[in-house]
Order: structure tokens, then sequence, then C-alpha cells
């Protein structure tokens, strides 16, 4: 099977072995497209860092050995080629996205990409269990259904903070999960979304994804820019409720010592490196802060209809697409936010 491979903080295209064989509930997907996720980035940073972070947390999906070969990618979409014993819903030929969760032959749950045997979508097909997939609409393509899985973080994280009609949503950092909570917040119908972005280009898309105001924090500070809507009676008398998705180390102590008493923090997307704040502070402010506890109902499947429903411009923001050859300029790309938001991967 033809993948990129990474190790050594390097990314080779070569033939690697298949994944194992498809177990009982699972699928083996033809990868038509996935995106370049966020944790993927920090991954390839400092994989002993990464895998070290998640072994200590006790959070097996990302647990693996990092002197070994990796195919990185779990925001895929594409055609099932095999079905494995008691899968009933799907057949060979559907088209599909979803979660890229499979069991290891071990019985552990791994996300694939952060394992040494079960390959992610930077290559030509995968395994995953079928409990996490989806079939993909009528007339969505598999490109933008592969959109759904980063998307839908920001609704998991909506739904999660509680917010209500007339409460105001600021999302720091407008990367495709910063993209996905605004768009989830005006969805749950907000009163004010207010966006903050050094980004000009990721600006533009917070615009073009619904926020009401958008703010570049190096010339206007959002607080303030909320402060000053709140004296004059036009924040709907609600909460502010601010999602940090920048996972930019230092955000958060901002946050606890600047936000508005009785606000919340809804923690999105978070560092691998450690941070310091003074909880005294969030406390002494009323300041809650949720890291990702909480119910939520269909996040994903909300998330898919509405691209499906052409609720969203999924092409404003694929900013580029590269076939495996790419990978490593592609992830070079990202790490400059100024150029991109989401490149797809296409095997193919």
């Amino acid at each position: 099977m033809r993948a990129a491979q990474f190790i050594d903080g390097q990314f080779t295209v070569t033939d690697v072995p298949e994944p194992p064989a498809t177990g009982a509930g699972q699928l083996r997907i033809k990868v038509a497209a996935c995106g370049i996720c966020g944790s993927d980035l920090s991954m390839s940073k400092d994989p002993c860092r990464f895998v070290a972070v998640a072994a200590g947390a006790g959070f097996p999906f990302a647990v693996f050995d990092a002197t070994r070969p990796v195919v990185l990618g779990h925001e895929w979409a594409g055609t099932v080629i095999e079905t494995g014993p008691g899968v009933e819903d799907f057949a060979e030929g559907d088209r599909v996205t979803g979660l890229g969760i499979t069991t290891e032959q071990n019985g552990m749950p791994t996300i694939i990409g952060y394992s040494n045997d079960y390959h992610g979508a930077f290559g030509e097909c995968i395994v995953v269990d079928a409990f996490w997939v989806r079939h993909v609409p009528d007339g969505l393509s598999l490109e933008h259904a592969s959109l759904a899985e980063p998307l839908h973080v920001g609704e998991m994280h909506m739904q999660q903070s509680g917010l209500k009609p007339a409460d105001t949503a600021l999302v720091i950092g407008c990367g495709s999960i910063g993209l996905g909570t605004i768009l989830a917040a005006k969805a749950a119908g907000a009163h004010l979304v207010i966006a903050s972005e050094p980004s000009p280009k990721r600006r533009e898309l917070a615009a073009k994804m619904g926020a009401d105001i958008v703010v570049d924090p190096n010339e206007q500070d959002p607080i303030e820019v909320y402060n000053e809507l709140l004296a004059g009676g036009k924040t709907g008398g609600g909460l502010l409720i601010a999602y940090e998705c920048s996972g930019r180390v230092g955000t958060l102590n901002t946050l606890t010592h600047t936000l508005p008493w009785g606000s919340r923090i809804q923690v999105v997307a978070s560092p691998f490196a450690e941070e310091t704040i003074i909880p005294v502070v969030a406390q002494m402010r009323q300041i809650a802060i949720n890291f990702g506890h909480g119910p939520y109902e269909q996040a994903y499947e909300k998330v898919l209809a509405r691209l499906a429903a052409g609720e969203i411009d999924a092409e404003a923001l694929i900013t580029g697409r590269t076939g495996l050859d790419g990978i490593a300029d592609a992830f070079t790309a990202l790490r400059n936010p100024d150029e991109h938001v989401k490149i797809l991967v296409l095997p193919s």
C-alpha cells in the first residue's frame, strides 16, 4: 500500500504493509480525501512529547511507539471496499466518512494514524470501526465530507458550553476548529459572535462563516470590544463565553485575568506544552473553565447535514490540496497561518 510514512521528523512516500485484517464490526475503506489536523502538526513537531502527554493522561487513543513509523491522518472520507463480520449498515461501494477510531487487535481503542499498525488516511486505505462511520449524503462530495470531522469539534464544544441565544461567543483563534465553533455558535442562535484572529486570511474566513465582529488582537483587544458593547447595551444580556481555539500557551492565563466576572471559558484547543495559571484568579472572578466536559447530541451528524444542505461554504475552508508527495510541504505551509487553514491530502 502506498502511503506517506512519518519517522525521525521526515515524511517518505513508500510502500507500507496493509492495515491488519478487517475484524468484526470493522470496515476497510479506500481513502478519497483526508485533512491535515492541528494535532498532526503537534505530533510531527515532537512525537515523543505527544505520546508522553497522551500516556500521562491515560489516553490510549494516541499512544504508540514514536521510534517506529506511523502513517498519519484521521479527517477522512472514502469508499467502503470490505466489510467485516457483523457489519449490517454498510456495503462495498458505499461513500462514507466518520471518526477515525478503530479497535486494535489487543482490544484497545486507537485513533488511526496514532498507531504503528492501524495506518491513518495519508495512505490508500484504512481500517476503522463501523460504529463511528456515517454515510455521506447524496450530492455531498467526499472532499467536502472530510470537513465534518474537524468542524464537529466546534459543535460539540458549543453544546458542552451551554450557550444560550442571549449569550455572546468570543472565538479566539480561527483555524478550522475556531471556524467550526463560529458556525456552531451561529447555528445555535448566539446573540453575538466575536472572532479574534491575527491572520488576515483567517479573519476573512471568520466573517464568511458568520462572525458578527472580527478583531485583529494585535490592534484591538476583543474583550475591550465586548466591554464597549456591554456598556452600550448591545450584548443581549447573557453571558460572555470565550472559546479558546488557538492552542497558544498563555492564552488561558490571560483570559482568567481579563474576562468580565462571571464569564465562561470553553477550552476547545490546547497546547501540548505546560501552561501556568493562577487558579484563585479564576475563582475570585467567578470564571468557569470547561475542558470538554458535558453532554452533547449528534454533533457530527448535525455538521454533516449542514454540509450536505449547503449551509456551510465548504470550498472556502479548503485552502489547498496535495497528493502524498506534497505532504511535507503542506505541513510546512500550515505552520504559517497567513496562508492556509485546511489542506486536504488526496492519496490517489
